[in-house]
């Protein structure tokens, strides 16, 4: 069992005392605005909250990757918007910088991404061409054929185009994974876009954000590379330690979408507790009723145990353990199905009042199902649990 540090736990009173009365009361707003208010996006940087993990010297708060899960987690439970912004910003694109060895680029790159510039991870792909016709997420992927670079001289040419990149329409900090044209290796490239500004052709479109289902003010859209030329020194490491720093940051994608979760179940399971202590029917306070009792019971448990292997695998990061990738798939996947079997309990015991936008967790339900199906999909990871039992070759 994960037991929280005295440090942690004031994070986390802190946390949820900030999401309470920063972020709550205008959820409703981001959600149907599909935009997170420019005063809340400069609050959070101010907190610490875009460099959870990055060194005090670079401007973060020099924490463990525990306390990003407990950050995201109270966030979340906000807005999932939110949630989603800073879960890719610090767990995908400050980590990987984090793990740079060109400490030049590092230190450039996190002074920036602590200091208020939204970070975007480019990694989604699907298996046909990408275009903005494509609306389909299909089988979400790693890199992929769709992002290609070379190397001309001391420059990095990158091609290609990826789908739906969270943060992408509010960034200004890029992670790119691109495949090296000729070659099985692939490279990680870092790059600001106000950098690219002056230049009169960047090689960098971003298209419209897209109208999401749930999570809408994730400010989620497409990019293009067409012909992008960046200095050599844009690459976050060697191509022959790329891929390590994938499966690293695979399992940290994973424990921050789980996180993302539980703050919505949680959410959701308050609202249930809330609203069953005072509705009444029959002359009775609703949540006297068994059947209430048997989804609220069953969401307590779901909750509370996706928290203890969420918890406890985050507070491994590390360390020589060699379940990470597993355990990590299994807290994204108990995590996410926890928060989509809250939100549809919350709304039964709401009734009809569930399934209006005069309560959240309408909006809950909405937010619930992405943690499903991103970065990998729930079918995906099973597969791959089931074939580490098995001592299948995954690689």
């Amino acid at each position: 069992m994960y037991k929280l540090s005295q440090e942690q736990e004031i994070l986390r009173e802190t946390i949820r005392d900030f999401a309470r009365k920063e972020i709550a009361p205008f959820a409703s707003q981001i959600d149907s605005e599909c935009h997170v208010p420019s005063d809340l996006v400069r609050k959070l940087p101010q907190l610490g909250l875009f460099g959870i993990t990055a060194p005090a010297e670079l401007g973060g708060a020099g924490s463990d990757f525990l306390s990003l899960v407990i950050t995201i987690e109270e966030i979340s439970k906000a807005s999932g918007s939110v949630g989603a912004q800073l879960s890719i910003h610090n767990a995908l694109v400050c980590e990987s910088i984090l793990l740079s060895d060109n400490q030049k680029l590092r230190q450039l790159m996190l002074q920036r991404l602590t200091s208020g510039s939204l970070g975007a991870f480019v990694f989604f792909s699907t298996p046909s061409e990408i275009d903005d016709r494509n609306e389909g997420l299909g089988q979400v992927t790693w890199g992929g054929p769709n992002i290609s670079c070379k190397f001309e001289g001391n420059e990095i040419l990158l091609e290609g185009s990826s789908s739906f990149v969270m943060n992408a329409a509010a960034s200004d900090v890029f992670v790119v994974l691109a495949k090296v044209e000729g070659s099985d290796a692939e490279a990680l490239v870092a790059f600001s876009k106000n950098e690219l500004a002056s230049k009169e052709q960047s090689g960098l479109q971003i298209g419209k954000e897209k109208k999401l289902l749930g999570m809408r003010a994730s400010a989620t859209a497409s990019v293009r590379l067409e012909g992008l030329r960046l200095p050599i020194e844009s690459l976050i490491c060697d191509l022959s330690k790329t891929r390590e720093i994938i499966d690293q940051l695979l399992i940290k994608s994973r424990l921050a979408v789980a996180a993302q979760a539980l703050g919505i179940a949680q959410a959701c399971l308050d609202s249930s507790l809330k609203y069953a202590n005072e509705r009444n029917q029959f002359n009775s306070k609703i949540g006297k009723f068994y059947a209430v009792q048997d989804m609220i019971a069953t969401d307590v448990f779901s909750i509370e145990t996706s928290r203890s292997v969420c918890y406890d695998t985050a507070s491994c990061i590390g360390s020589a353990s060699s379940n990470l990738a597993r355990d990590s798939a299994i807290a994204k996947i108990c995590s996410s199905n926890a928060a989509v079997a809250a939100a549809r309990h919350s709304i039964r015991i709401h009734g009809g009042y569930g399934f209006t936008r005069d309560y959240p967790v309408e909006r809950y339900a909405r937010d619930a199902r992405l943690t499903q199906i991103y970065p990998e999909s729930n079918e995906y990871l099973k597969s791959m649990i089931a074939s580490l039992a098995l001592g299948f070759n995954i690689s």
